[in-house]
């Protein structure tokens, strides 16, 4: 399997880490639930069900030197639907629980200090799932992963106490690798690599509205392929198609630990469909501050 230069910016990082100041932690843990049942004299259609999604948000930043900032992200959700279902006899009972959500997504940047109107970065993301259901035959743990290193630059365009918004724009290389792939019966299995660079734009807008307790982050990717190891693979050239990620969340703090969360996500990859992709999920919710 190819080396990534990932795992030689993680030994970069750790090393400047030492002599450095103090690390800035963030962190949540939140569990949303969702509930509905019927009983079997129900003249409606409607099933009941029952879904769950729980998430960590988690970062780490310090200056790793007076010119170098680090800043770490982690972003996990694993969620379930449970749905009533109907026998032949007319009763219902729970069918197996299938998955609702599903995210791995981690981030390491480092960022230069000057005091420029930009300044340099360079930053290495993983993305993945815990479970990929694709394969019936087979279920693969933490698959397809997403590498992505990318460099360029940065700027804050606003900083002010809870706003934030800054924006990069820089040059990414792209590794898909997907394990265990099948590729022909009875079971012969392959790891598949894919490899592209392009363009990369991220611009993300952060706010705490204190009086309100709301609380709204809002992430715009966008990638631009100039290359893919596989073009001659795709018929209609959709690699060349520009890559869009937008993901809004919204969370109200009603009292204490109990809030209402509601995350919007929009996506265009034409490799996958040549339409928008939307998923929204809502729901009232356990949400802890860690840190």
């Amino acid at each position: 399997m190819k080396k990534h230069y990932s795992v030689l910016i993680l030994v970069l990082l750790a090393a400047l880490s030492l002599n450095a100041q103090t690390w800035t932690l963030k962190g949540d843990f939140n569990l949303n639930l969702t509930q509905n049942a019927y009983s079997n004299t129900w003249a409606g259609t409607e099933k009941g069900s029952i879904t769950w999604v729980a998430g960590s948000n988690l970062s780490a930043e310090k200056a790793l030197s007076p010119l170098f900032y680090n800043i770490n992200s982690l972003k996990l959700a694993f969620g379930q639907t449970h749905q009533q279902a109907q026998n032949t006899a007319g009763d219902n009972y729970w069918a197996k629980p299938v998955k609702s959500t599903d995210k791995i997504d981690a981030e390491a940047l480092v960022k230069m200090t000057m005091k420029a109107f930009v300044n340099p970065f360079a930053a290495v993301r993983m993305e993945s799932q815990f479970i990929d259901l694709s394969d019936p035959s087979l279920t693969r743990l933490i698959n397809p992963m997403l590498f992505t290193e990318s460099a360029g630059v940065t700027r804050n365009f606003i900083e002010n106490g809870n706003e934030v918004l800054s924006s990069r724009l820089g040059f990414a290389v792209r590794e898909n690798l997907n394990r265990d792939v099948l590729m022909s019966l009875p079971d012969n299995r392959e790891n598949v690599t894919t490899i592209d660079g392009g363009i990369e734009s991220v611009t993300e807008y952060k706010n705490i509205f204190a009086p309100a307790n709301v609380s709204f982050n809002s992430k715009l990717r966008i990638y631009q392929a100039l290359f893919n190891s596989k073009s001659d693979d795709y018929l209609h050239e959709e690699w060349k198609s520009p890559d869009l990620n937008w993901e809004n969340t919204v969370s109200f703090k009603l009292y204490k630990a109990v809030s209402l969360n509601l995350y919007l996500q929009t996506i265009y990859e034409k490799e996958q469909i040549a339409e928008l992709q939307f998923k929204e999920t809502m729901g009232l919710g356990f949400s802890y501050n860690l840190f």
